[in-house]
């Protein structure tokens, strides 16, 4: 039986702030002489030193920034991974929970002590000025938005809790050739977390879900807030002042009484980058321990199990459509290049770490292996066993 799918709810909106900062402009990028230089061409790694990416682009400059600490940016960030902690228990239905402002209280305190953000307990309240709290006033607390249940078959619900949070810098966001946009350049994240609810309700699968979202945000923003210290706000859209962003893009791609295996499509996007970073991350839980699986629970150990698996991925990459020379090591007999894999009732779907597949641009990359492919590799009575 199919279960139906729950209206989406609006999603969670974290706004951060912090204070706007001055930047001096001056005629010439730091360091430059009198005379504009050609933008000459570089790569990420160059260009700041610290990133991953080996994007070949044009060199960004903004006018007049030095190295500068921003320890507000530091603290907003912090306050946003907080608040990704989702999963919290909901409010009871019997009627609206209150909380009474105290000396020293301020509106954003109280909506991080009831994981809230300043704009819910300003809708819920009334509240224009956030800086008008008086001691002895009575506040509602706001009711969590109720998740979206996923559509599963026969299997435990799944409920998603979508996270949205917006970090304002108070740096000025700069375009290419050194021209302000205009406003300070945003950090934005854009996530939504799946977990089991009811009877059937695994707190391990749960917590492990949750916590590999809440390090990889606590990942992005400790990447961004030392670039854009060192090198202010650039972005490659004259026109967006929100060029900095990642996304969390959670699917459940199997659930059963036996089995969840969710899919995590991650996107990232950095001060000056030219291109979005993707990643494909994998996860399948065996949900009668609550422990995730490896690779090699799936097969026979006593087969060749390894060398079939890396023939079969080999010959379905083969079909990839590549944007520069083909290349596969990624896929060679070493049990870590499978390590990305979901169950799903068509096959084993397998992704591959950024950079071992492909090319530049290739990070997406995944195919689908029929089960049937690999008859006789199995484990006998082992989780694919289950699927048959």
């Amino acid at each position: 039986m199919r279960r139906p799918v729950l209206p989406v709810p609006g999603r969670v909106l974290v706004r951060v702030l912090v204070p706007v900062l001055v930047l001096v402009l001056s005629a010439t990028a730091c360091g430059g002489s009198e005379e504009a230089a050609e933008p000459t061409t570089t790569t990420i790694v160059d260009l700041f030193g610290d990133t991953s990416t080996t994007t070949t682009i044009g060199r960004l400059a903004v006018p007049g920034w030095t190295s500068t600490e921003l320890p507000d940016l530091w603290e907003a960030v912090d306050e946003c991974v907080e608040l990704t902690e989702v999963g919290a228990e909901p409010l009871p239905t019997e009627g609206p929970r209150t909380v009474i402002v105290e000396s020293g209280d301020s509106l954003g305190k109280i909506a991080k002590r009831f994981d809230r953000t300043v704009d819910q307990f300003m809708r819920a309240n009334g509240i224009s000025d956030p800086n008008l709290l008086k001691v002895g006033q009575v506040l509602v607390v706001p009711r969590r938005q109720a998740a979206a249940e996923v559509e599963a078959i026969d299997g435990p619900t799944i409920l998603v809790e979508p996270v949205y949070c917006e970090i304002d810098t108070g740096v000025p966001a700069f375009g290419p050739g050194g021209v302000q946009i205009g406003g300070p350049g945003m950090i934005e994240v854009f996530a939504d977390w799946k977990r089991i609810e009811g009877p059937r309700e695994a707190p391990r699968v749960n917590g492990r879900l949750r916590g590999l979202m809440i390090a990889s945000v606590r990942l992005f923003v400790d990447d961004v807030v030392p670039l854009i210290e060192r090198h202010g706000y650039p972005c490659r859209d004259a026109t967006n002042n929100r060029c900095v962003w990642m996304q969390h893009r959670w699917e459940v791609l199997l659930a059963t009484d036996d089995h969840l295996s969710v899919r995590d499509t991650v996107r990232r996007l950095l001060p000056g980058a030219a291109a979005v970073e993707a990643e494909v991350r994998a996860e399948t839980f065996d949900l009668s321990i609550g422990l995730p699986l490896r690779i090699e629970d799936l097969f026979d150990p006593e087969t060749g199990w390894l060398g079939a698996l890396s023939a079969a991925a080999v010959e379905r990459l083969a079909d990839q459509p590549w944007t520069d020379e083909r290349r596969v090591e990624g896929a060679g007999p070493e049990s870590e290049n499978f390590s990305r894999f979901n169950l799903t009732p068509g096959g084993l779907v397998l992704a591959f770490a950024p950079g071992s597949i492909g090319g530049s641009g290739s990070h997406t990359v995944s195919i689908t292996i029929p089960y049937r492919i690999l008859d006789g590799y199995w484990q006998p009575g082992g989780p694919v066993s289950l699927l048959d």
